[in-house]
């Protein structure tokens, strides 16, 4: 189900994670980190990209360690028991995260390109594409999102250049004058919006070169970072800390604003919807395609198809509750923040501790032989 020959090149690994992790992080953390910390948020993105290298750090010292799957390394590790709950963990994270995304898909065709649209129809229409994707498997979105890659990045970039015409730098200060706890808690935003790079523990076995695939990570991360304040920098140039904090797009709205040569096209921020759209799509079938995978792990069934349904049926459910109910969202964010954040952390380094006190234990028997 997941691939013609079970495997993806890094080049496709790289593309895949950008793709994952541009789309809702340019899109939704201009507006966090502008409240939280104004000027400050080019600070919050670096060290925000601090704690991403540090998990990536943790995600590679686990890896070299899997010789089969991610799951069979944590039963082998720390027993079935506990291999079962943090596979749990990690099927909750990618099903909510689906649900997440596929809320804000929805509501982002409906605002720029579906005005009249209905959010079942759309949601629905989502989904099922998600569920052709995921079932054509990794390989088969990895080749399509490497045909695409760089019809989105090219007009992005574009875009960007052109809007630098209207940057005020007087909006870029003050400058380290937030304090210490919005500092931290932008950092954590930012953090939040790298977590799906943790799918890379679950992707050694369809790698083509799985020693070198969390540096592809490392790769995907930086550009992503990089990517993120650019588009920092404009938006805080262009619109100031307190109008960027209460647009609720402000990227989009941006694109709606720029100027282009000649005056031949006046709705660019609707083409340039598409990029955003492709790339919430890519980590829509990323989330669908990791939770049936880890889904399908954990209850060992024989094949596929009643595993994806679950997923994408729990995705639709949690999408539509986000609409119907605005105060999940800010239940959406506390489990982030105090769940999902520091849980992939503490599993990992759990893992590391386990296994080289083993290793410690191994060694003294040696000795003491």
């Amino acid at each position: 189900m997941f691939a013609d020959n079970w495997k993806i090149s890094l080049r496709q690994i790289r593309r895949l994670f950008i793709m994952d992790i541009f789309g809702m992080s340019s899109l939704i953390l201009p507006g966090i980190l502008s409240s939280m910390s104004g000027a400050d948020g080019i600070f919050c993105l670096l060290l925000g990209m601090a704690g991403g290298i540090l998990l990536l750090w943790l995600i590679g010292a686990n890896v070299k360690h899997i010789k089969k799957d991610y799951y069979n390394y944590m039963k082998e590790t720390a027993g079935q028991f506990l291999a079962d709950i943090f596979m749990v963990f990690y099927f909750l994270y990618f099903v909510t995260l689906c649900g997440y995304v596929l809320y804000q898909i929805t509501t982002l065709s409906l605002t720029w390109l579906l005005p009249d649209g209905s959010y079942l129809g759309v949601s629905l229409l989502l989904v099922l594409l998600g569920v052709y994707g995921s079932a054509r498997g990794i390989e088969g979105r990895a080749r399509v999102y490497e045909i695409i890659f760089w019809f989105l990045g090219i007009p992005l970039v574009i875009m960007l250049l052109l809007a630098m015409s209207d940057v005020n730098t007087a909006y870029y200060t003050p400058l380290v004058s937030s304090g210490l706890t919005p500092l931290l808690q932008g950092s954590a935003a930012v953090l939040i919006f790298l977590l799906p790079l943790t799918a890379l523990l679950f992707l050694k076995p369809y790698c083509k070169k799985p020693e070198k695939m969390v540096s592809c990570g490392k790769t995907a991360m930086t550009a992503v970072i990089l990517l993120n304040l650019a588009i920092y920098l404009v938006l805080l140039g262009v619109f100031g800390k307190n109008t960027m904090g209460v647009l609720n797009r402000p990227v989009i709205t941006l694109m709606g604003m720029v100027n282009l040569p000649g005056g031949f096209f006046t709705r660019q921020d609707v083409l340039m919807t598409a990029v955003w759209f492709f790339a919430l799509f890519a980590l829509l079938n990323t989330g669908i395609f990791q939770g049936t995978l880890v889904l399908k792990e954990l209850c060992q069934t024989p094949g596929n198809r009643i595993v994806l349904w679950v997923v994408a049926a729990s995705a639709f459910a949690i999408g539509k509750a986000f609409f119907d109910h605005s105060f999940l969202m800010e239940a959406f964010e506390i489990y982030q923040t105090w769940v999902a954040l520091p849980g992939m952390f503490l599993i990992l380094l759990f893992l590391l501790f386990l296994r080289g006190a083993r290793a410690g234990r191994t060694e003294r028997k040696g000795g003491n032989g």
